[in-house]
C-alpha cells in the first residue's frame, strides 16, 4: 500500500540524484526555489521507504494566461518502482491539492520519455520540443485545474 505525504526538500535529494541528475553531487541536488513561499514537496512511501518524489512551485509561465499557476519540477521514481502507479498517485494527489487551493494551471518541463505518462493524466503539450543541456529533449506540458 502506497501513502502520499508532504516531505522536506532535502528528502528529495537522493532520488533526484539517482534518477534525474547522476552528473551532480548529492549536495547539489537542491533547486534554488525549494524553500520559496508556497513551495511543497510530496513523496510516495511504502512502509517507510520513499519511492517517488515531486516538487511544486508557485511560478507563472509566460505562455499561459492563467493567474494562479504552479510548476512541477524534479518528479522521479526509484527504478524498481517504475510503472507501479506511484507517480500517478503522487500527481493525482498534487492536482487535487492545487485544485482545492483554487490554482488554475499546473505546468512542467517534461522529459521526452515521460510525455505519454503526463498525457494519460490529462496534460497537453504546448509548442515544440527543446533541449535542456546534459539532460535531453523536453516538452512544455500543462494541465488546467
Amino acid at each position: 500500500m502506497y501513502i502520499v505525504k508532504q516531505i522536506q526538500a532535502k528528502d528529495c535529494y537522493a532520488i533526484r540524484q539517482q534518477v534525474l541528475w547522476q552528473h551532480k553531487a548529492i549536495n547539489n541536488c537542491g533547486i534554488d526555489v525549494d524553500a520559496q513561499e508556497g513551495a511543497f514537496h510530496l513523496g510516495v512511501f511504502q512502509n517507510d521507504e520513499l519511492l517517488c518524489i515531486g516538487s511544486f512551485f508557485k511560478q507563472k509561465h509566460a505562455q499561459f494566461s492563467e493567474q494562479d499557476q504552479y510548476r512541477l519540477r524534479a518528479m522521479a521514481t526509484v527504478p524498481k518502482f517504475h510503472k507501479r502507479g506511484t507517480a500517478s498517485l503522487l500527481l493525482e494527489f498534487a492536482i487535487q491539492k492545487l485544485h482545492n487551493e483554487y490554482q488554475e494551471l499546473l505546468w512542467c518541463d517534461a522529459r521526452e520519455v515521460a510525455v505519454g505518462f503526463y498525457e494519460k493524466l490529462g496534460f497537453s503539450k504546448q509548442g515544440n520540443p527543446y533541449e535542456i543541456p546534459i539532460i535531453g529533449i523536453h516538452y512544455l506540458m500543462y494541465k488546467k485545474l
